[in-house]
């Protein structure tokens, strides 16, 4: 397919994954909408873009765990650029800790703003994405095919994210809409991504160096390639496809590694 005035809004996209994504297609002549809940780094993110030349962008602010901020992203998409072609719901928080450990508003936000940060904007999207036979893609994790000790909530989020994608794309068949879900693997760290702590305090990414990440600017071309080929699920990472394809035969093998892991990290 042919990006040259597509209409394409990414979430989360002032830093990592979604900015790397926005740049890319602003390369192929796509028109983007840029969005993330921080507004001044969002304003900032867009003039560097724009300075680089790329001026077919626009940026609007908001909380896509709010469905009046989600409605808003939609709108304002229409009406600067006169329709919506593709979807990336990119916007996603983490947060580690034990289920015993990590607070209840804590699950609340990672849910509201990893699973409902994805339905609020693809609710108000599909009668836009229906006119235009476009696509919406659901960027997930390796964190969704098994839940991850010490990173419920995380996992669990981003498991709802399968259920939601495999509903809709039996759904939206007859409309022509495209429906996709990408299974990312760990990916080199933006230096200002934070998650929250198990008391909801927003700390630093942690260093992942003890396992090999891809650049950004692959998964990037990789989550732009599904939408292309009009692919469903795909799974990044040669350790993310062993993850499922062991997990889905042997489950047992991989509940002993994860025991082993998560065991270590406690003595450490």
């Amino acid at each position: 397919m042919s990006w040259k005035d597509k209409v394409v809004i990414v979430t989360g996209s002032s830093i990592g994954i979604g900015r790397k994504m926005v740049e890319q297609l602003l390369a192929q002549e796509a028109k983007v909408v840029m969005n993330a809940r921080n507004a001044e780094r969002l304003k900032a993110s867009v003039k560097s873009l724009q300075e680089k030349g790329y001026q077919q962008l626009i940026g609007i602010s908001g909380d896509v765990s709010r469905h009046e901020d989600c409605a808003q992203l939609i709108t304002q998409t229409v009406e600067a650029f006169g329709q919506l072609d593709v979807l990336i719901n990119n916007a996603g928080i983490s947060t580690e800790g034990d289920v015993a450990e990590v607070s209840n508003d804590i699950y609340k936000k990672v849910m509201e703003v990893n699973f409902m940060g994805s339905v609020y904007p693809t609710q108000y999207a599909l009668p836009h994405l229906r006119k235009t036979k476009g696509s919406v893609l659901f960027v997930s994790s390796v964190a969704g095919i098994r839940g991850i000790p010490g990173y419920s909530a995380y996992s669990a989020s981003k498991m709802a994210l399968t259920a939601l994608a495999e509903s809709l794309k039996v759904e939206e068949e007859k409309h022509g809409v495209h429906v996709g879900i990408a299974y990312v693997g760990f990916t080199e760290n933006d230096p200002q991504k934070s998650i929250y702590d198990k008391d909801g305090k927003v700390i630093a990414q942690p260093s992942r160096d003890f396992i090999k990440q891809e650049p950004v600017e692959k998964v990037a071309a990789r989550l732009i390639s599904i939408v292309e080929k009009r692919r469903f699920k795909h799974v990044f990472t040669m350790l993310g496809k062993l993850n499922a394809g062991v997990n889905r035969l042997f489950p047992g093998v991989v509940e002993r590694i994860l025991k082993n892991a998560y065991n270590n990290k406690i003595e450490e």
